[in-house]
């Protein structure tokens, strides 16, 4: 046993929404949302990007945003799509204020969207459920809002009433691309591969000439095992768009997985000739940091890291900084450092606290610092430590309703019993965290294994081994010592 989750403290949860009508249009007749602006020209601008947000082309939309509040600076719904593209935490803080500022001026439906944004950037999950459906009631055959609900609800990890919402989407407009994409994704989450590649390859026959349709079908190859057919289909996305720098990290991830490393990282500093923008150079170092930490060179996957802390200063974003700590946390974790991975997280503390977000945004990171020392605790095998880290945080969880936070009480739960080598009730908490970390599932092998119940630890360990999971720390940390228990 290594590692466990590398935190996310925020989440902002991409909200898709719909773009139909001018600001004179009854908002009690519209069977689609409204948007609200003074200006044609600036809706024209803001449809052309909301066609390529949609398609994943988030950079390429910005610059038809920017147009559109430039037609109409106030222009809410406008700077709410400008802040879900952006590639670092302070831009996306920066649009969503402008948004917020503007709320008065807008339609009831961009109110809820609005709202719901706020909600989902507070981890407020009961909240931002509640905007939700109050919007599926105004607009019950909007299929932007149905595909947004659905969004949320992949987002909390409940794929089944996800999908349900999906299909209704595409039953009010089967031309609308998205819903096949993330049905696919949906699928692929419940291990239905032959259904996920179904709806892939709707998608990839709905929009040939878009990089994202060969990127999702070639990460559900990755997954399948398929590795260097998964490379030929990121190599297609990166023939439509050079600059689709999501195809580089996955032929990465496929390289790592054939244990090519050096060529890993040399397909990743492709991304420096590629673009100059800030959260790209991050998302590459961070992709270094993944391939050096699956053939365990923790110093070098820790070098990466540090240089994305001098990208988040360079930008002055206190944010971005913050989880740059937490992510060289975990790193110091994977690699036995305990004292130097609680010295990470507390410090990422600071540079939270000073970032211009939420009271309830603060309170949440402040509580997740509890989860972080709960696992080094863990690792240190100090019980009572461990305890009462789960005892603070299970009691704040409890009172949020936040599934994240529920599935991470959970988890420390699950890490106390193991540890007192209650090995049933152990895996019965593991089973209701996050079974989306390897990690964990890694630690239910192990509780079968001393069980004595080979068989079932044998198949956990198979799940680990090949879970092929695309640029992820955890999988990367395990997924070696899942393999030599499968060579044992």
């Amino acid at each position: 046993m290594r590692n466990l989750k590398t935190l996310t403290y925020f989440s902002l949860i991409t909200v898709i929404i719909s773009s139909i009508t001018l600001f004179n249009c009854s908002k009690k007749n519209s069977n689609k949302i409204p948007i609200t602006t003074k200006s044609d020209k600036a809706l024209e601008y803001y449809n052309e990007g909301l066609t390529l947000a949609d398609n994943f082309r988030g950079q390429e939309a910005v610059y038809y945003y920017l147009k559109a509040i430039a037609e109409d600076p106030d222009f809410a719904m406008g700077y709410l799509q400008l802040a879900m593209v952006q590639t670092t935490p302070k831009l996306t803080f920066k649009y969503f204020d402008r948004a917020k500022a503007n709320i008065k001026n807008v339609s009831d439906g961009e109110e809820l969207l609005i709202l719901a944004m706020e909600a989902g950037i507070n981890n407020d999950q009961e909240k931002q459920n509640n905007y939700y459906v109050e919007l599926l009631e105004l607009y019950p055959n909007d299929e932007r809002t149905h595909n947004t609900y659905a969004n949320f609800l992949f987002n909390l990890q409940n794929y089944q009433e996800a999908i349900k919402y999906y299909e209704t989407a595409l039953k009010i407009n089967p031309n609308l691309a998205q819903p096949y994409n993330m049905l696919g994704y949906s699928f692929r989450r419940l291990k239905n591969f032959e259904e996920a590649e179904n709806y892939f390859k709707k998608y990839l026959d709905i929009i040939q000439d878009n990089p994202n349709s060969y990127d999702s079908y070639a990460e559900l190859l990755m997954e399948m095992g398929k590795f260097e057919t998964s490379i030929e289909y990121y190599r297609q996305a990166l023939a439509i768009q050079p600059n689709f720098i999501f195809s580089v990290i996955g032929i990465a991830s496929n390289l790592t997985l054939l244990n090519r490393h050096e060529a890993a990282c040399q397909e990743l500093e492709t991304i420096e000739t590629l673009s100059k923008d800030p959260g790209d150079l991050k998302r590459m170092h961070f992709a270094k940091a993944v391939v050096n930490v699956d053939r365990g060179n923790f110093e070098k996957a820790l070098a990466e890291l540090k240089m994305n802390v001098t990208i988040s200063k360079d930008i002055e974003d206190d944010l971005a900084l913050g989880q740059d700590l937490i992510n060289i946390g975990t790193v110091q974790l994977m690699a036995g450092n305990h004292e130097d991975a609680l010295k990470y997280y507390e410090k990422s503390m600071d540079f939270f606290e000073r970032a211009d977000i939420s009271q309830e945004l603060k309170y949440y990171v402040r509580r997740q610092l509890f989860v972080s020392a709960g696992r080094v605790a863990f690792f240190k095998k100090d019980i009572e430590s461990l305890r009462k880290f789960k005892d603070k945080y299970e009691f704040s969880a409890k009172k949020t309703m936040n599934m994240n936070e529920i599935r991470n009480a959970h988890e420390l739960t699950g890490h106390i019993y193991l540890l007192e080598e209650n090995y049933l009730a152990a895996i019965s908490e593991y089973k209701q965290a996050n079974l989306q970390n390897p990690i964990l599932l890694y630690l239910i092998g192990t509780a079968y294994e001393e069980l004595g119940d080979h068989a079932e630890a044998h198949k956990t360990y198979e799940q680990v081994a090949h879970f092929n999971s695309l640029n992820d720390l955890n999988y990367a940390f395990i997924r070696r010592t899942a393999l030599e228990k499968l060579s044992n």
